[in-house]
């Protein structure tokens, strides 16, 4: 009896998988105080009691490098790609007649918008610009698309880059990173990248797919970021942001449709409203569709993941509640929800300490069995 027992409580530590998804948000000069929140970041991880996590905006290769090192431990099987950028066919990849002078893009910037920054700034390009950004999308999409993609370098910098004739610019931000990582305590199968990156812009999205084995079946495991509804001009082959994100989707769910057992997690920038619990809707397009096929376990947790009492977004002036960061099931029965990585901390910055959050994002974490 006493040797059953063992037996039943030993196959009951397997008989449940819980997977954790958080955007990191390490957007170094973008999301507020990156730096000085890496390694604050990196113990809450350590700390996670998920099976399998899946991280998003880890855009730069040296925290990756920071963040393997620091899980070899509690997660000793992960998967990433290799940072890489996808260049223009051109070079130049833009010529001086083609965003200088009346009518053009760039000079419309100096000339109608020098005089305003931050939202503003995004603003007037939209009212003042757009006519003449879609004439450059038209002749060249892909200068348009590089353009954008120098958003946050020296205005002088992103210039010599676009117009470089020897070398191609790239076409994503942040070197070309998807900012995807996947890390399990049970050892990982044919992990591999399934890029999006003819359907991006701004950044390259892409899929981690992977198969893990659960109690004797196989699980797939997609760990993805795929693009948000962002004020800015659209440069890419969609009509919107919203059409980008919902093609984006499509593909996901391709991916999966003939697997029995599949969990997807990340952040896919869309969500539904919940007027009960002040949310937001954000995309719900692309959420509705997803529902049709997974289930949404964490909808019910009635709590924002995008939240305008984080101390991050507060300062940003955010004041809507979303809820876009997921973990869909297929083929599972949900034991418990919740969300993680919500607390505050304290952070110091050229000498003065003060209250942040870990992220802009909240995460979330399902239970399945």
């Amino acid at each position: 009896m006493r040797y059953l027992l063992i037996l039943l409580l030993s196959l009951s530590a397997f008989a449940k998988l819980s997977v954790e998804t958080f955007n990191t948000g390490l957007a170094h000069g973008f999301v507020n105080d990156a730096k000085e929140r890496t390694k604050p970041i990196i113990e809450a991880i350590k700390k996670s009691d998920a099976d399998i996590l899946c991280l998003q905006e880890v855009w730069k290769a040296k925290d990756r490098r920071k963040i393997r090192r620091a899980l070899k431990e509690s997660y000793p099987h992960y998967f990433y790609s290799k940072v890489k950028q996808v260049r223009s066919q051109k070079r130049p990849t833009c010529r001086t007649k083609e965003i200088f002078g009346e009518g053009k893009f760039v000079s419309c910037m100096q000339n109608q918008c020098g005089d305003v920054s931050g939202d503003e700034f995004t603003d007037c390009i939209l009212a003042k610009c757009s006519n003449a950004l879609e004439e450059l999308k038209t002749n060249n999409r892909e200068c348009a698309t590089s353009l954008m993609a120098q958003v946050g370098k020296p205005a002088i910098v992103g210039m010599l880059t676009i117009l470089n004739p020897i070398r191609r610019a790239g076409l994503f931000a942040y070197e070309g990173s998807n900012g995807l990582m996947l890390f399990s305590k049970k050892p990982l199968k044919d992990a591999k990248i399934k890029s999006f990156s003819k359907l991006s812009t701004l950044n390259n999205r892409q899929v981690i797919e992977a198969n893990v084995d659960y109690n004797g079946e196989n699980v797939k495991v997609l760990c993805t970021h795929i693009a948000a509804d962002l004020n800015a001009p659209y440069t890419g082959t969609s009509t919107s942001w919203a059409q980008e994100n919902l093609e984006q989707v499509q593909e996901l769910i391709s991916m999966s449709k003939s697997s029995e057992k599949v969990i997807m997690a990340g952040d896919f920038n869309c969500g539904l409203a919940n007027s009960a619990y002040d949310i937001s809707e954000e995309l719900a397009q692309s959420c509705n569709l997803i529902n049709q096929h997974y289930q949404d376990p964490a909808a019910n947790l009635n709590k924002c993941s995008y939240c305008s009492d984080n101390l991050i977004n507060r300062a940003s002036g955010e004041t809507k509640n979303y809820f876009i960061d997921h973990v869909y099931t297929k083929g599972f029965n949900t034991i418990s929800v919740k969300r993680t990585k919500d607390q505050s901390i304290i952070i110091k910055k050229k000498k003065e300490k003060f209250r942040t959050n870990l992220s802009d994002h909240y995460g979330i974490q399902v239970t399945v069995d």
